[in-house]
């Protein structure tokens, strides 16, 4: 949900407005251009999907996909290497820490590990920018965005964002959901999702449409309008023709005991709080509903600046345990097949502790690709040295080069993007990525 204090300062009576599309996303000051309710009711979404999970913070993947062992005469990167060397599932190496050799050993050969990706910042909103649309500068949509309105563009839930980094760069409205409670609240706006009680009369919500339309129709009589406000108005006012497309998701919402609640995480004197497991069983709903395509998912608190161990090793260890959900649910809906999960992060943690015994930021991080019986898994592609410095490889074997690339984030979208058949559409509404070399990385026989 976004914050209403945003939306009632956005525009006057934005009460009125709220009233009647409770659960609706706004963004950068208009109403969002998200098709809430449908436009002629389009057939189910049926093709594949993508799902992005974010590491919010900067994971240290040398605690993950990419394990480092200490080297001599340098300070120590990882404490677990004084007594435990990585583990190895195929193809696939991972730190002995967490839950990583469950998560390796039940999905390893459905994965691709892409190490060595140069985010080339140490700020979040960079390198959550540059890992997320493929690009340091503003004015990209994010890879979910692109994938939605390539897939889905008339669809009412084309792209939900639980949590997480963001942007639309205009290609696409999205739907912002917090609790999977306030979704049941969307597509069934007269009924209390706590009690299942009928809470207004077909008449109260007859007459709050008619409300809201009238306050639209001023509002598209302003002359001072821009473009952009006139058009999401529009979209807007043709959304909501239809709310028929939201009961194939009704039929679908669990009851409120049935809601994946919350967990709180208490490790090293600190409390985090994760609703992932919500999160998934929100997206995989929708996407089983035929309403969307796309859907960004978030775990936080990888910033682990002090007590950086017992903090990594547990959101690793609740990471592992929502994938076993998220794959299983899918599983369950007879999603898994379609879905393609991207997993990433802001960047890496430094190779050394800081006093605190924590870890700073670092540019160099990972990718983890999920996608069952995917040709391409079982593998590494992209390198880094014994102190987690990336290392060049060449372009067209992924072999190690001193004359060859270093990887950036921009390399690892364009090549997702050619595999879900993106590239054309990026580039056809100005959003490619310039002259950034095209990877092999999904070849299942370079690396």
């Amino acid at each position: 949900m976004t914050d209403r204090r945003h939306q009632q300062a956005s525009f006057g009576r934005r009460r009125l407005l709220r009233y009647a599309f409770a659960g609706l996303g706004a963004a950068g000051g208009v109403i969002s251009t998200a098709k809430v309710w449908g436009s002629g009711v389009p057939a189910p979404y049926n093709g594949r999907l993508l799902v992005t999970l974010q590491l919010d913070g900067g994971a240290d993947v040398t605690q993950l996909c990419d394990p480092k062992v200490n080297v001599k005469g340098e300070p120590p990167i990882n404490h677990w290497s004084d007594f435990a060397d990585p583990g190895q599932v195929g193809n696939l190496q991972y730190a002995p820490v967490a839950n990583n050799a469950h998560l390796f050993e039940r999905f390893g050969r459905h994965t691709m590990v892409i190490n060595g990706v140069d985010s080339q910042t140490n700020s979040h909103e960079t390198g959550k920018l540059y890992n997320w649309t493929g690009s340091n500068a503003e004015g990209k949509p994010s890879l979910s965005a692109l994938f939605a309105a390539a897939q889905s563009p008339n669809q009412p839930l084309a792209y939900c964002v639980y949590n997480g980094f963001s942007r639309t760069a205009g290609v696409i409205g999205y739907n912002r959901f917090d609790d999977l409670s306030n979704m049941g609240a969307l597509v069934r706006p007269n009924i209390e999702p706590w009690s299942g009680e009928r809470k207004r009369t077909d008449a109260d919500l007859q007459r709050s449409a008619a409300v809201v339309q009238a306050e639209v129709d001023r509002m598209l009589h302003q002359p001072q309008l821009s473009i952009r406000q006139r058009q999401s108005l529009v979209r807007f006012t043709e959304a909501r023709e239809s709310r028929d497309g939201l009961t194939r998701l009704a039929e679908l919402i669990p009851s409120q005991d049935q809601i994946i609640q919350g967990e709180d995480i208490n490790v090293a004197g600190m409390n985090f709080f994760s609703n992932l497991k919500q999160q998934m069983q929100g997206a995989l709903l929708v996407f089983k509903s035929g309403l969307g395509a796309a859907a960004d998912l978030s775990l936080g608190g990888f910033d682990s600046h002090e007590e950086h161990d017992p903090v990594s090793e547990s959101l690793l260890t609740h990471l592992a345990e929502a994938l076993d959900f998220f794959w299983d649910y899918a599983e369950e809906l007879g999603l898994a097949d379609r879905i393609l999960l991207v997993v990433g992060t802001d960047f890496g943690r430094t190779n050394f502790y800081n006093d605190g015994n924590g870890k700073d930021h670092w540019p160099i991080g990972s990718y983890m690709l999920m996608e069952q019986g995917a040709p391409w898994g079982d593998r590494v592609v992209g390198l880094t040295d014994e102190l987690h410095f990336a290392k060049p490889l060449d372009p067209e074997t992924l072999k190690a080069d001193p004359a060859g690339i270093i990887m950036t984030p921009s390399h690892v979208h364009k090549a997702i993007r050619e595999y879900l058949d993106l590239e054309g559409f990026a580039e056809a509404n100005g959003f490619g990525l310039g002259k950034i070399k095209s990877l092999p990385l999904f070849d299942p026989f370079t690396g």
